[in-house]
């Protein structure tokens, strides 16, 4: 009963100062709502860009000249060779640990025309041998995919994605079909199942996959192909990427001591690279986070002086029907610390609603870790002591005549 009677007096206190109230803890509103915000909105981001990351098929990874780099600020990178068909193809015969090797070329912002139809130049326009659709996780929704003769004879086909589909052919199949790419002609052989859109607002429909042999005759061979690689089984991951290495160090001649000279990349790399940016927007939103409960704290400890003051007189009175120190030094603390979990109610509420309005605009999920509750209850409840420490011990220390006698 002491102890509800002690926190029913510290809220009937806050309920009399509604607005005072409220305007104390804005610093811990923001605080804490800052805090939400930023981590229910990345962590929601992050799960979202982990399914989008996974573009490789299972026990595969991809070399490219340099390797995707997600990261913040900009390096300087020194030349490379090309990476070429005939590496490819000498990874194919020279480790035993790998069962399929996929050189690819892109060529981005190409159209296809059908009939006098014209998708948007926002299509990849792929050169690609059969391995391309096991490597990369693609599915042939109907018709074929490229088959070795496509590529060794230089046939004129393509496979279209959902995204072209939809655009050129929305009420009948474009098997069989002509449509023109980069103003060459090309029977459509096949159709991709729908990948649908990433977190990064990109769609992986947009695809147009034709034989690398004939990517080569229409760009020419100067650029660096990206060779996919699959393991013959998880077990033997590593190891096919270790007979990859040696196998492009020894054919491009690379020095031993010296790093790669290429790029080797797969999910879990990918994943790794993007959680080391996010860990650094998380942890700049902590500190903002951080700096508004230090300013918030700060503001509850000048009020909670201001209401020692005002209330002098009843802790007189109180002390004189046989209040003791301990007594009104909990009420004040009490009283700091009801202050701090109002706000931090309020801010939890406030980053809530904030991260579900980015959700519903951006088309991403959020997500609120339980450690992060956790996390933001005990802060507010131990800036509650600390603002209100003081306070509470110039309360508990007043004089009763003294005190009796204030105006």
């Amino acid at each position: 009963m002491y102890w509800i009677e002690l926190v029913k007096t510290a809220l009937d206190q806050l309920r009399a100062n509604r607005m005072r109230s409220v305007l104390t803890t804005l610093g811990i509103v923001i605080g804490i709502g800052t805090v939400i915000l930023i981590v229910s909105v990345l962590e929601g981001f992050r799960s979202s860009i982990e399914a989008d990351l996974n573009v490789l098929g299972a026990n595969t990874f991809q070399i490219q000249k340099y390797g995707p780099r997600i990261q913040l600020g900009h390096t300087k990178l020194k030349p490379r060779k090309n990476l070429t068909v005939e590496m490819a193809n000498a990874i194919r015969e020279n480790c035993p640990s790998v069962k399929y090797v996929g050189p690819e070329n892109w060529q981005f912002g190409e159209p296809v025309v059908y009939k006098g139809k014209r998708t948007n130049p926002n299509n990849s326009l792929a050169g690609a041998t059969p391995e391309f659709i096991i490597n990369n996780g693609y599915v042939v929704q109907e018709g074929r995919f490229l088959t070795d003769r496509d590529v060794r004879s230089h046939a004129h086909v393509v496979i279209l994605g959902m995204d072209i589909v939809d655009k050129l052919f929305p009420y009948m199949s474009p098997l069989g079909e002509i449509v023109r790419v980069h103003g060459q002609k090309f029977k459509v052989i096949g159709v991709l199942e729908a990948q649908g859109s990433s977190a990064f607002g990109e769609t992986r429909d947009n695809r147009v996959i034709i034989p690398i042999t004939v990517w080569q005759e229409i760009f020419g061979k100067n650029r660096s192909v990206n060779i996919t690689v699959m393991a013959n089984s998880p077990e033997v991951f590593e190891k096919a990427q270790d007979e990859v290495i040696g196998v492009l160090r020894k054919i491009r001649k690379v020095p031993p001591g010296e790093e790669n000279d290429f790029g080797m990349f797969y999910n879990d790399s990918l994943i790794e690279s993007f959680n080391s940016v996010a860990r650094y927007i998380q942890l700049a939103g902590i500190l903002i986070g951080l700096v508004s409960l230090a300013v918030g704290g700060i503001g509850v400890m000048n009020i909670m002086l201001v209401s020692v003051t005002e209330r002098t007189r009843e802790i007189g009175i109180r002390k004189a029907v046989g209040a003791r120190r301990t007594n009104i030094l909990i009420q004040f603390l009490l009283e700091a610390i009801s202050l701090c979990i109002l706000g931090g109610i309020l801010g939890f509420g406030v980053g809530v609603g904030l991260a579900a309005l980015i959700s519903l605009a951006a088309h991403l999920p959020i997500s609120i870790p339980s450690w992060v509750v956790f996390a933001a209850l005990s802060t507010v409840t131990t800036i509650g002591i600390f603002a209100g420490i003081y306070p509470a011990y110039k309360a508990a220390g007043l004089n009763v005549v003294d005190s009796l006698r204030y105006e």
